[in-house]
């Protein structure tokens, strides 16, 4: 009995301590990982104590689901709002969602100079990439973007669909694919020479606001709070100004 009593004060007593030591978790929508994970190392720079963070990058569409199958991330950075504001609305979360930045689509292609209108360079374009509709916004603006531009593929073009809009800029680099839509973000943090992608009208697809939430399913609840406050005091209208504007091409 006292060995059993024992062990189990031995386990109580290390019970904090494993919580003090466990990461703070974010999940990001993979068009804003790069300026989440500048965002990181900033803060880390200023919160001496701030701890270890683990990012993971994915499709909304799919981080979203693991989220409501219990993933234990305690914040969420979606590329839109309706799914954290379901989250919020199921009683995942903390507190409602807010917007921390404002998204905008291109049309990349790496070996073409963008100097023609969009439905034509699309025309030119033998194998187009764009991200799932049904998982990631920035595909969602794609394919509402053919529809505003009326636009068909041709009998020998090939749309290759990406899982998220990260993945869609790796086939596009890779080769995998002659050119397609991605986020502006992505061109602008990997200094693509700017002749060589279109922005695309505001008034092609619905406008992709980027929603954060605070998770109840994680365990740094304390300071999770504490970097989305120091966030977007410091980042959230820089990354506004940034990515939020550009020229447009119809």
């Amino acid at each position: 009995m006292k060995i059993r009593l024992f062990l189990l004060a031995a386990i109580v007593a290390t019970m904090p301590h494993a919580a003090a030591d466990a990461p703070l978790r974010i999940a990001v929508a993979s068009n804003f990982a790069p300026q989440l994970k500048n965002a990181v190392a900033a803060y880390q720079t200023q919160r001496s104590d701030s701890g270890k963070i683990s990012i993971s990058v994915g499709s909304t569409g799919k981080l979203f689901a693991q989220i409501r199958q219990g993933a234990p991330f305690d914040l969420f950075f979606a590329a839109d709002q309706p799914r954290p504001a379901r989250l919020y609305d199921e009683g995942f979360t903390t507190g409602p969602n807010q917007t921390y930045t404002t998204g905008r689509l291109v049309f990349w292609h790496p070996k073409r100079a963008a100097s023609t209108a969009l439905t034509k360079q699309m025309d030119q374009t033998q194998r187009l990439a764009m991200a799932n509709p049904a998982l990631a916004p920035y595909g969602l603006a794609a394919q509402q973007t053919m529809a505003y531009l009326n636009w068909n593929p041709k009998a020998n073009t090939v749309i290759a669909t990406a899982e998220n809009v990260g993945q869609t800029y790796a086939m596009i680099v890779t080769g995998n694919a002659d050119a397609g839509f991605v986020a502006l973000s992505q061109v602008l943090e990997q200094r693509v020479p700017e002749g060589t992608f279109t922005t695309v009208s505001a008034a092609a697809h619905d406008p992709i606001k980027q929603d954060v939430v605070l998770l109840n399913t994680g365990s740094q609840s304390a300071r999770a709070a504490d970097f989305l406050d120091c966030f977007m005091d410091n980042h959230a209208q820089t990354q506004n100004a940034a990515f939020g504007a550009g020229s447009i091409v119809q």
